[in-house]
Parts: C-alpha cells; sequence; structure tokens
C-alpha cells in the first residue's frame, strides 16, 4: 500500500511538472534580455513562483530592489495558507519536515495534495509530489533560457505576453467562481494606472500600494458578504 501511495504521487508531480512547462518556458525566455542565464535559474530555483517571478521581471526596469521583495512577498503570502493546511495533514511528521515541505507549496502542488487520500498524508510522499514539480519549474526555466539563443529579439519580446496571459489564466476560474474576484482585479489596475501616472509615485510604490488597496477592498467585500 505505501509503494502504491508513492507511486500515485510521483505521478501527481510528474502531471504538475509537465503541465509548468509552457509557464517556465516563457519565464525563461522573457527572462533573457534582462538576466543572466544563471540570474534566471537561480530566481526558479529561489523563488519558485510563477506569477511572482514575472511580476519581477516586469518591475525589474522600472523599480528598486525594496519595492521588488515587498511586492514578490505580497504576492506569495497566499502560500502561508497552503502550508497551513500541508501542516495540519502532516502534524504527525517532525517541525523539520514540514519546514522542508513548506517551501515548495504551490498553487497547483496544494490543489492536487488537498486531495490526498489518507495513506498518502506522509513526508515521503508530499516530498516527491512537491520536488519532482519544483525540479521541472527549475529545470524548463533553463530550457526557456536556452532556447531564446536561437529566437529572434522580436518573438523574445514578444514573449512578455506570456506575464499577463498567466494573469488571465489565474484570473478567470476565481471570476468564475464569484464576481467579486474580478471587481478586486479591475481596482487593482484602476488603482496601478492612477497612480502610475502621477509623476512624484515611484513605479514600485505604485504596484505595492495597488495590490494592497485591492487587497484591502477584496476585505471589505468579503465582508459585506458575510453581514448581507
Amino acid at each position: 500500500m505505501r509503494q502504491t501511495a508513492l507511486k500515485r504521487s510521483i505521478m501527481d508531480g510528474l502531471t504538475i511538472g509537465m503541465g509548468y512547462l509552457p509557464v517556465a518556458v516563457a519565464f525563461g525566455i522573457t527572462a533573457k534580455p534582462l538576466l543572466s542565464f544563471f540570474e534566471t535559474v537561480l530566481m526558479s530555483f529561489m523563488v519558485y513562483g510563477g506569477a511572482s517571478q514575472f511580476l519581477a521581471l516586469q518591475m525589474l526596469t522600472s523599480s528598486g530592489a525594496a519595492a521588488i521583495v515587498i511586492a514578490v512577498f505580497i504576492l506569495n503570502s497566499r502560500h502561508f495558507v497552503m502550508a497551513f493546511k500541508v501542516n495540519y495533514d502532516l502534524k504527525h511528521e517532525s517541525l523539520p519536515k514540514r519546514l522542508i515541505l513548506s517551501s515548495y507549496v504551490t498553487d497547483e502542488s496544494f490543489a492536487v495534495t488537498a486531495n490526498n487520500d489518507e495513506d498518502q498524508h506522509t513526508f515521503m510522499n508530499y516530498f516527491a509530489t512537491f520536488f519532482i514539480a519544483y525540479a521541472f519549474w527549475v529545470a524548463f526555466s533553463a530550457v526557456g533560457y536556452l532556447s531564446g539563443e536561437w529566437m529572434s529579439e522580436g518573438l523574445i519580446l514578444a514573449s512578455g505576453i506570456a506575464l499577463y496571459a498567466l494573469f488571465i489564466a489565474l484570473l478567470i476560474p476565481a471570476v468564475r467562481v464569484h464576481y467579486k474576484y474580478g471587481i478586486v482585479a479591475v481596482l487593482g489596475m484602476v488603482m496601478h494606472y492612477v497612480m502610475s501616472i502621477i509623476p512624484s509615485v515611484p513605479a514600485g510604490v505604485a504596484i505595492v500600494a495597488a495590490i494592497l488597496l485591492a487587497a484591502l477592498m477584496g476585505v471589505i467585500l468579503e465582508r459585506l458578504e458575510v453581514f448581507n
């Protein structure tokens, strides 16, 4: 039974990893004009957050290091909640093991492991799923960067559309669940645009402020819905 559970976990990791292929490759291609090969792979290795890595690339040319760190932290803060669920499922495991797994939680790996059977609730099973997916993300980021070597400059610049495609791909499923997510996204875009045209507001500050204000509006909408 234990071996069967491990096989399922490995297959889950392979499935997630192959799903990362288009986005990770697009990230590598998009990073090529801005970062070295080592820096691109290191970002995937250290940050391991699809949307936040694209956001960091977008901010590199107009924002300081502090603004990028804050924006990436805010965008990835949802991982804390997902890590809590993983820690609960593995409460019988030691704290160091749970901390290791918490570092590899992503939206996709969380969604898959949230439905794990009871026999998969072990460190080795979760680690197999998480680490395989992680290895694919890093490897495909490298592949994307190297593929940019034979792509024309126009195609490399055009690959920047992957950033917007990724956010749309993340947004549409949420909007289908509830319209309020669409409202928050639109408000965030509007607030960022308004602040970005103010000369005295740095680009990095505009992005971080828009994220925080949109998140606050999301909390308010959630509260209003509860009271109604």
